[in-house]
């Protein structure tokens, strides 16, 4: 006789996930509502929407029936909602089937449910860097390509590339990046020097970041790597800098020259 799903998995217990179509779910616009959440208006990320036509919405949503209006409103979940519905209209164009979105229910006041909405927000650790490039490593050892994990990991492949080039740092590099005084597109530069020139590049960034933010300190850790660049406009200006310009930088300028001949 075939166990049920408590005992074949060993659990204590289980609740039920309902699955909704998109136009069912209720996404609060109001910012006078208790369950108002300003991301609602941020833009839609591909690398998520294509990440939901592959794989589908793994993480159940939380959802609560609004008394007064009969609503499924979603109390945690609006990004995958959102994406879901982006992701939804590219399937019906190429005649696929359209994915549901699984969802607990919960049941209380609206306080309540703005409660569960902070919570499970706040609460959230993202992944370091460094545990995504170890993760990354291990998917490429199981036979995936990084046009894979861009899917997987809901990037882009120069951001795969650039995460993955974290493993070749040093030590130094690596705990600068995780404690976010190094960024992953600079450990990828310091990632192709020596060593000794990893650490002390590694310390003046560091120093560099140290009492600035913004644009103030991408300017002064550009100035440590060498890649703070004028910004060039003309054709003779960029044809003045080549002449001095050698290795990527120079590649980059004769680009720029060609596109301009096209």
């Amino acid at each position: 006789m075939a166990k049920n799903s408590i005992e074949a998995y060993g659990a204590s217990g289980k609740t039920n996930v309902l699955s909704f179509e998109t136009s069912a779910l209720h996404l609060i616009n109001d910012h006078t509502h208790p369950l108002y959440d300003e991301r609602i208006h941020l833009p839609l990320d591909e690398g998520m929407v294509l990440n939901i036509m592959e794989l589908g919405v793994l993480e159940p949503i939380i959802v609560w029936k609004d008394p007064e209006t009969g609503k499924t409103c979603v109390v945690d979940g609006r990004q995958r909602v959102r994406h879901t519905r982006e992701a939804n209209a590219r399937l019906e164009k190429e005649g696929k089937d359209t994915l549901l979105v699984p969802a607990v229910v919960k049941r209380g006041s609206s306080v309540r449910m703005s409660q569960y909405m902070v919570s499970a927000n706040e609460i959230r650790q993202a992944d370091t860097p460094l545990g995504r490039a170890k993760k990354m490593a291990a998917q490429l050892e199981r036979g995936h390509d990084e046009t894979d994990l861009a899917l997987l990991f809901g990037c882009g492949v120069k951001t795969v590339r650039e995460t993955l080039a974290l493993l070749d740092c040093t030590q130094a590099v690596q705990d600068a990046v995780e404690a976010g005084h190094v960024t992953v597109t600079a450990a990828r530069q310091l990632s192709t020097m020596p060593p000794e020139e990893q650490r002390e590049k590694v310390r003046e960034l560091t120093q560099a970041s140290q009492e600035t933010t913004g644009h103030t300190r991408a300017r002064r850790q550009r100035e440590v790597l060498g890649t703070d660049k004028p910004r060039l406009k003309t054709r003779k200006e960029i044809t003045k800098a080549l002449v001095d310009a050698t290795g990527d930088y120079a590649a980059a300028l004769r680009w720029v020259l060609g596109g301009a001949d096209a």
